[in-house]
């Protein structure tokens, strides 16, 4: 949540608190509409990436386009579920990266 601030504010507004991964997902269920993801594009996405991944993903790519670093989301959401089926999607880093970018 620290690394997509304007994700878990957006979050919040449609869920409440997170308890756990569930509650998480649930309001990504909410928000991929908002960002011209289908329901279609977000099943493939969850069936390659599992629940999990493929909600930490919407959050990277809801956060990137809130602050106007990706245009059009999916597109991010594609790329992100094909370089997961080729198992070279790191995740980790990109939070991560977020992360020390907003400690400087």
């Amino acid at each position: 949540m620290q690394a997509c601030p304007e994700f878990a504010s957006w979050a919040r507004n449609t869920g409440g608190f997170f308890k756990d991964w569930g509650d998480m997902h649930r309001s990504a269920d909410h928000l991929m509409l908002m960002v011209g993801i289908s329901e279609h594009a977000w099943n493939v996405t969850q069936e390659r990436m599992g629940t999990q991944v493929a909600t930490a993903a919407f959050a990277l790519v809801f956060e990137k386009h809130g602050t106007g670093e990706v245009a059009s989301p999916g597109g991010w959401r594609g790329g992100m579920a094909e370089d997961a089926g080729a198992r070279n999607l790191h995740l980790k880093h990109c939070f991560y990266c977020r992360l020390d970018r907003k400690a400087t």
